[in-house]
């Protein structure tokens, strides 16, 4: 018996339902695959979690947040190099130091790597500082030899932490180093680096959108993950999931040198 073959207009209508039903899943689709890459990310910040309990044993200390010797004529070179771009001081950042207890790496595609990462400037595309995690300044503190600012200190000893389960170690953030000071308008600048000021934002916080180095920016403007949720972990080693308005939440800034810090950020 012969067979019936299909008519054009049958193939067309095929082609159609075909186009139709991917049209309708892509969105489901997209959506899945953003929900997947906020739980890796999350997942990475644990694993980070877990290497910062690490150093805290090894040391009795935590890392400092950034740290260089003032003309670098002494300081080693970090285990894989020193990280950044000619925007960026040379030193040892809070992941170089995990380095020294830890295996992690800090080269892409690795736990130190935002798997959401948005980077609005092609010349950071490459930058693992810019557009991935950042360290609380309040926890790990800074130690440069060549400015000084109210995060300059000696490391933090994990006994004086006074919550571990309320204070934010480590977070989704535009910038390798975080503070309070990108959650409030202080009405001058926020970070001591000028070339710098355009990564230095908590992503997709309502204050972004004001500020005009950040125009243009979707991470900063419109978030990283899903209805614009940052994963957070905290100092006893669990995360969680916060809107980024939750960085302003407590904090009272009325002036230099007369701020109220919540416990989220104070430790």
């Amino acid at each position: 018996m012969k067979r019936r073959a299909f008519t054009l207009i049958e193939v067309l209508v095929v082609i159609a339902i075909i186009a139709l039903l991917t049209v309708i899943s892509m969105p489901v689709l997209r959506a899945a695959r953003n929900r997947a890459r906020m739980m890796v990310c999350g997942s990475n910040q644990r694993q980070l979690l877990f290497s910062f309990t690490l150093y805290q044993q090894e040391t009795g200390v935590l890392p400092y947040g950034f740290c260089d010797d003032g003309l670098g004529t002494t300081m080693t070179e970090p285990p894989e190099g020193y990280a950044g771009t000619g925007n960026d001081k040379r030193g040892w950042w809070w992941f170089s130091y995990l380095q020294n207890v830890t295996d992690i790496s800090v080269k892409k595609g690795s736990v130190v790597w935002c798997p959401s990462r948005k980077v609005f400037d092609p010349e950071n595309e490459g930058n693992v500082l810019c557009g991935n995690y950042g360290v609380n300044r309040s926890v790990c503190k800074d130690a440069q030899g060549l400015t000084s600012s109210v995060f300059s200190s000696d490391p933090l000893r994990a006994g004086l932490v006074k919550r571990f389960s309320a204070t934010m170690l480590i977070s989704d953030s535009g910038y390798s180093l975080l503070s309070w000071m990108a959650a409030v308008d202080t009405g001058g600048d926020p970070f001591e680096n000028p070339d710098r000021i355009s990564s230095f934002y908590i992503p997709g916080l309502p204050m972004n959108r004001s500020r005009t180095e950040l125009t243009g920016n979707p991470d900063a403007i419109k978030g990283r993950h899903p209805r614009g949720k940052l994963n957070i972990g905290f100092m006893d080693g669990h995360t969680a999931l916060r809107s980024p308005e939750s960085f302003s939440v407590g904090v009272e800034y009325t002036g230099p040198g007369d701020v109220h810090l919540p416990s989220f950020w104070e430790p």
